[in-house]
């Protein structure tokens, strides 16, 4: 098997979920990848958490650096989400769906630690594509 064997998908074996899943990623995720439109998003987050009188430490004001870094994590992920739309291959999407077990665990350690409850929203977003994207490898690797 050539290396780009396993990026091949052949429309049998591509993984529906999977393919959503990365159209979902690219519609959350595009925003934060600039240090022009993050802020807005985060400022989103913080009204939100205000205005629903939400628990949980609201989201402070992000300086200069720490938007790089947003807008680093939703470059990659937004590059990442376009790499699996072009190519819905299993592995990349075993790979993404790994990926989601970590962002879910990450997500729930910054609930336990005080975070605002707006990262629910995201973390049910994480858990649902995890659960989809696992069924869908499951039932392609059962055939």
């Amino acid at each position: 098997m050539t290396d780009t064997a396993l990026l091949e998908v052949p429309a049998a074996t591509r993984p529906r979920w999977g393919l959503a899943g990365a159209v979902y990623d690219l519609v959350v995720t595009v925003g934060f990848a600039t240090p022009f439109t993050a802020p807005v998003l985060l400022g989103a987050t913080r009204w939100i958490h205000d205005a629903l009188g939400l628990p949980g430490a609201r989201l402070p004001e992000f300086d200069a650096a720490a938007v790089m870094f947003v807008s680093l994590f939703g470059t990659v992920v937004t590059m990442w989400a376009i790499a699996r739309i072009l190519r819905p291959a299993p592995v990349l999407i075993a790979i993404d769906t790994a990926g989601r077990a970590a962002f879910a665990l990450w997500m729930t350690w910054a609930l336990l630690n005080g975070q605002s409850t707006t990262v629910v929203v995201f973390l049910i977003g994480e858990v649902l594509w995890l659960v989809l994207q696992f069924s869908g490898l499951w039932r392609l690797r059962r055939r």
